[in-house]
């Protein structure tokens, strides 16, 4: 009963302390100041502050189409009808690797252009040309 009875004087006292009357209360002025800082101390602070580089690491054709590709595209290349992914399977690597271009140049291939973006920030930066000839060689055996 104790914890009780203090958990509500408690909570009583706050309530009181939250809702006294504001003619009462004292607006305090607000002092706005300059801070400068040295060279030092912005070049830490630049240290600190984490920026949006490419990560830069060497992955391989066959990383980036497992991390990222097979996901539409499919294991064996033949690609999602419902996600209007396209087969792979029927293309020359030539096909293949003008399409990839055309990703590139952002020629109206709205969601590849996103996701080639969003793999360029994973820094997993791949030739149109290295692609095509893994995608052709994966899926034409």
């Amino acid at each position: 009963m104790k914890k009780t009875s203090t958990l509500l004087l408690l909570c009583c006292t706050l309530a009181f302390i939250g809702c006294s009357d504001s003619d009462t209360q004292q607006e305090q002025p607000v002092v706005k100041t300059q801070v400068t800082q040295t060279p030092q101390v912005e070049e830490k602070a630049k240290a600190v502050v984490p920026t949006k580089e490419l990560v830069k690491k060497d992955y391989t054709i066959d990383e980036i189409y497992m991390a990222m590709c097979i996901i539409c595209h499919s294991s064996d290349g033949s690609g999602n009808t419902e996600k209007l992914t396209p087969s792979m399977r029927n293309l020359s690597q030539e096909e293949i690797e003008k399409e990839l271009i055309e990703v590139e140049k952002d020629q109206g291939h709205i969601i590849m252009e996103h996701n080639r973006g969003k793999i360029i920030e994973m820094g997993m930066e791949y030739s149109a040309k290295d692609m095509a000839s893994y995608m052709h060689n994966r899926f034409h055996k």
